[in-house]
């Protein structure tokens, strides 16, 4: 399937339960969001226009989750300026462990 690792590092837990804030509806889509784009560089598809189709394509496939994203998740500051500034996939993902 080819958004399953949009999938998986969605469902990766951000951090614990006890630590951060929670999560935002703005937090869970630029997670998303983040996801997108940089799965679609590393595919050679920089188009604005279809990475910005490719992510509402996603949020809509992802609603329930991002629902629970915005109910259950905790992020730090810190956790959320790392997904804002990763560069490749392998970087994101390591800000949501």
């Amino acid at each position: 399937m080819r958004h399953r690792p949009i999938l998986a590092a969605c469902l990766v837990p951000l951090i614990c339960a006890g630590c951060g804030r929670r999560a935002t509806p703005a937090d869970c889509q630029l997670i998303v969001d983040r996801s997108v784009e940089l799965q679609m560089k590393e595919m050679n598809e920089t188009d604005p226009h279809d990475v910005q189709k490719r992510e509402a394509e996603v949020r809509a496939e992802l609603g329930d989750e991002l629902k629970a994203c915005e109910r259950d998740r905790h992020v730090t500051d810190k956790t959320m300026a790392c997904v804002q500034s990763a560069q490749t996939t392998a970087e994101l993902d390591k800000c949501l462990r």
